[in-house]
């Protein structure tokens, strides 16, 4: 087979979820499977640091979108459909939301969560721009027309697949679960001068509290910081609490509620933390706290599982099907309940052994070759049936 990827995000330097899917598939199909040719569509030519496949069944084509605000949907509507129907493929991947509403070959489009569907209910638009708005209606827009005209739906959750399966009416046969894994570099890390050196580095304390996710409403991240004020003076002086900032985007107003809640000394953020480093914060953590209100996965759930971290966290959409029994749940609409599970976790040790271990157990139960080999029965099963 002849399959394409739209690989852009091989090449961007925002962290996030896209950049995280793309990289470790397309690094487990590089290591997996060298039977079948692929073509990855960037949109720049790669960096020193971008990781780009060397094996001989892999080739590179740079599709530029360097137009003003319609540089992605120009790209990928025009220029990347031309050049798809030039390469004569058997199928085309993208493995980012949106796609090519015009290529010939069969489609198949990764939908990682309904986010996209209902903006309204988990981002706050105020300060953005027209291109950040222009994008969010493409963003809105184009799903609805690509989702149910691909031959094959991959999606990372089970809740997912439900969602996609209600808001587009789809035959969920055509909706396959391939659920994600941390990358191999998330583990326990037996090197104290290595986890020291990142301790300093960041200023972190003995003891601290660690949080992962940007300033959007949807991380849920003011209610976790509401929650650690309702610890005891005492808790709060043996923990601090960590938060590994992704976006800046409300980052003033986290900010602010931190000095009205007089915390300034207790909650530390960190900002452009490498994967290196972001290993050995999970490492050195006490406990993870993941109050998001709605994932489509949850990864860093298994990125701090992988790394011997207990781990509590929100008992809403995808989050119970990818930590199962190893993490303790809460509400996320429930200040109180955050807090107490917090305090559940750090006041019982043989708690904290369980969730360790249990964590770890859960954790090695994905894989990204099961996810890659997963994603070649998909690739299979359709251009077989186009093939008749």
């Amino acid at each position: 087979m002849k399959i394409g990827i739209d690989a852009r995000f091989l090449t961007h330097p925002q962290p996030g979820g896209f950049k995280t899917y793309t990289e470790n598939l397309v690094a487990t199909l590089a290591r997996i499977d060298s039977e079948n040719e692929y073509v990855l569509y960037l949109d720049r030519q790669p960096g020193p640091h971008d990781v780009i496949p060397v094996q001989s069944n892999f080739v590179n084509r740079v599709v530029s979108g360097s137009m003003p605000v319609v540089g992605l949907p120009w790209r990928e509507q025009v220029a990347l459909g031309r050049q798809v129907k030039a390469d004569r493929l058997d199928l085309f991947h993208s493995p980012c939301l949106t796609a090519p509403l015009n290529i010939s070959c069969p489609l198949v489009v990764t939908v990682h969560d309904m986010i996209w569907a209902f903006p309204e209910n988990f981002t706050s638009r105020g300060s953005w721009s027209l291109k950040r708005r222009f994008i969010d209606w493409y963003n809105y827009l184009v799903p609805r027309y690509a989702i149910p005209r691909a031959s094959a739906v991959i999606t990372v959750s089970h809740v997912s697949r439900e969602g996609i399966q209600k808001t587009l009416k789809m035959n969920t046969e055509k909706i396959i679960v391939t659920h994600e894994a941390a990358g191999t570099a998330y583990r326990v890390v037996d090197d104290p001068a290595r986890l020291e050196a990142v301790r300093n580095k960041y200023n972190l304390l003995s003891n601290y509290l660690l949080a992962l996710g940007a300033a959007d409403p949807r991380k849920n991240i003011k209610s976790l910081i509401q929650a650690y004020g309702m610890l005891s003076d005492e808790l709060r002086a043996q923990y601090q609490l960590a938060i590994v900032w992704t976006h800046s985007f409300l980052a003033d107003e986290i900010s602010k509620l931190v000095e009205e809640l007089g915390l300034s000394k207790n909650v530390r953020f960190i900002r452009q933390v490498p994967n290196e480093d972001l290993v050995s914060i999970y490492n050195l953590a006490s406990l993870f706290v993941f109050p998001s209100r709605y994932e489509g996965f949850g990864l860093p759930l298994l990125e701090a599982m992988s790394c011997g971290v207990p781990v509590v966290a929100a008992d809403n959409s995808s989050i119970p099907e990818i930590v199962g029994e190893a993490a303790v749940l809460f509400d996320a609409q429930d200040v109180n309940g955050i807090s107490a599970a917090m305090r559940k976790v750090l006041t019982d040790e043989s708690m904290q052994v369980r969730l360790k271990r249990a964590g770890l157990e859960r954790a090695a139960q994905f894989s990204w070759d099961k996810c890659g080999a997963e994603t070649v029965a998909v690739y299979k099963k359709v251009v077989e049936k186009r093939q008749g």
